[in-house]
């Protein structure tokens, strides 16, 4: 009989070293935000966009999903500009990304923490999709001529750092979520100002920051941690 009891005392000990909680496997979003191209034009300028996401959670804080964007990218200035070179992109994008939070590596120990509980959310990622180029207001005066499409498709890598910010139900599942996000997104080509620079350095790119909010459902996912 004592060995009886102090097999199942050590059986609860041990699994009260773990906490377990539940969480959606799916959520969706969407938000907007300020765009700013950096390509072959001097100027930058600000610009707007918005997205919308679809995400599944293989643990609690390591999630893929997809992203779909839609705005606008410029720069250039057809008065200032050494070539008299301006453009506005009004782009459409589509990324399949993977992203980890801080969250996947803390114990319950640290989420006791209320600083660190507030940081769960902060992540970090990386992607690989397609934009679509549909360019605008382009001007060639005097004799320089610069190659370039107005219309073109190019692979991107979109690196994501920001922060969610979670809100439990009445069940204290997490059911909505407060995002903040900045996005670096390579060009893996030329496309995004519609001009074909044969001499640039550096690959078209331009950044993305935005708010926007998350609502998750779907079936549970158990999370058990020490």
């Amino acid at each position: 009989m004592k060995r009886i009891t102090l097999i199942l005392t050590i059986l609860f000990t041990s699994l009260g070293l773990f906490a377990q909680t539940n969480f959606y496997k799916i959520s969706i979003g969407g938000g907007a935000g300020t765009t700013l191209a950096f390509a072959d034009l001097n100027k930058k300028t600000l610009a707007f966009a918005g997205y919308g996401t679809l995400d599944y959670f293989i643990t609690h804080y390591v999630n893929i999903g997809f992203e779909f964007q839609k705005g606008e990218l410029a720069g250039g200035d057809i008065t200032f500009d050494p070539n008299n070179r301006q453009f506005i992109n009004s782009y459409i994008s589509g990324t399949g990304n993977i992203k980890v939070q801080l969250g996947e590596f803390l114990t319950q120990y640290h989420l006791n923490n209320v600083i660190l509980n507030n940081l769960r959310g902060l992540y970090a990622g990386v992607g690989f999709g397609y934009i679509k180029n549909k360019i605008s207001n382009v001007r060639y005066y005097g004799e320089n001529y610069y190659p370039g499409a107005d219309k073109s498709v190019e692979g991107i890598v979109p690196i994501n750092l920001g922060i969610n910010f979670y809100f439990p139900d009445k069940w204290d599942h997490t059911r909505y979520a407060i995002n903040l996000n900045l996005q670096n997104t390579i060009a893996i080509g030329e496309g995004l100002d519609g001009y074909g620079s044969s001499g640039a350095k550096h690959n078209d790119m331009y950044s993305y920051f935005s708010v926007g909010v998350r609502y998750h459902f779907g079936p549970f996912g158990l999370d058990k941690r020490r």
